[in-house]
């Protein structure tokens, strides 16, 4: 009996373990206010958290096992606590947060103001300290390179691209793009930046050395990039036509599109799976994609309005 009793603990105790290390989806649904928790390995829904107004953006740190969700409605981003499943935090900030992202150390969150046409650079250990820079017209997405020093801000109504040096928090360079930039990714070598253009249909692919830009053709209404890990591939959410455009970056084209839910918007590579994930605002789901076979595996149903812009997977198992 002790011996039984002591294999059903053991189980218990492993199996508590591996739920707490699985690596996780934040997929905002915009429409009901909450933030759905995917977990990757079983893809199922293992917490629903209730946020702030019109949650849009995510930055996730599995240092901090905290995640960031902007809320454009009531002006906030919440601090959610990724082992507790709750918001711990919220910190107010007087504009409409869209695109956040956290710098690699995450010690500082950086959050576009889509309607005071700024960006701001938050301490994450004293959210009072802040620093800002005015950008260009409606900034959306943003990321950072991969050692932090610069950051990379989508302006959609000033049709172009700023790149800010994060120490200083000065503008360096302002980039042209299609119309309406709007999501933003980096190559896994940090080499190459690719901007959305939504009113253009295409994608921007800046070689980050010489500045130098290269447009593909997409899908209709584009909004969302991922790029594979070996850098061959980019895949990109065409809201108004329910696909997924396949770029091969080496030809300079679209190869394939695959069809997911009903207007997609964030995407997302897993490269520890090699599936994508696309988070589906008409259909209240999210898509997965085999990205060996580029077909769809599954749609699993989220909440109202799912948007999940940005980095949304917290990776806690590597």
């Amino acid at each position: 009996m002790k011996q039984y009793l002591s294999i059903f603990t053991t189980s218990l105790l492993l199996a508590f373990s591996l739920s707490a290390l699985a690596d996780e989806a934040y997929i905002t649904n915009q429409g009901e206010n909450t933030v759905s928790v995917l977990n990757l390995a079983d893809h199922k829904i293992v917490a629903t958290i209730a946020v702030g107004q019109a949650p849009v953006g995510v930055a996730a740190s599995a240092e901090q096992g905290k995640v960031y969700i902007s809320n454009v409605d009531s002006q906030s981003v919440s601090v959610i606590d990724s082992k507790k499943y709750a918001v711990v935090d919220t910190i107010t900030i007087a504009g409409s947060p869209v695109g956040i992202a956290l710098s690699p150390d995450s010690k500082t969150l950086y959050v576009a103001d889509w309607n005071d046409s700024r960006v701001l650079a938050i301490d994450t250990a004293d959210t009072t300290k802040r620093r800002e820079v005015s950008i260009g017209k409606a900034p959306a997405g943003i990321i950072l390179s991969h050692d932090g020093s610069k950051l990379y801000v989508a302006n959609r109504d000033s049709n172009d691209l700023a790149i800010i040096d994060t120490q200083s928090l000065q503008i360096l360079q302002r980039i042209p793009t299609g119309e309406h930039p709007f999501g933003l990714t980096l190559s896994p070598d940090g080499k190459q930046l690719f901007v959305v253009n939504v009113y253009a249909n295409s994608l921007s692919v800046i070689d980050l050395d010489t500045l130098e830009s290269r447009i593909i053709a997409v899908g209709e209404h584009p909004y969302c990039v991922t790029v594979s890990p070996d850098s061959r591939y980019a895949y990109v959410t065409n809201t108004q036509a329910d696909t997924v455009s396949v770029i091969d970056l080496e030809q300079n084209k679209e190869i394939s599109k695959i069809h997911v839910g009903g207007f997609p918007e964030g995407i997302n590579y897993d490269a520890a799976s090699n599936q994508i994930y696309v988070a589906n605002w008409f259909d209240n789901s999210v898509s997965v994609i085999d990205a060996s076979s580029n077909k769809l595996v599954k749609n699993i149903p989220t909440g109202k309005q799912s948007r999940a812009f940005g980095q949304f997977l917290l990776k806690t198992s590597h």
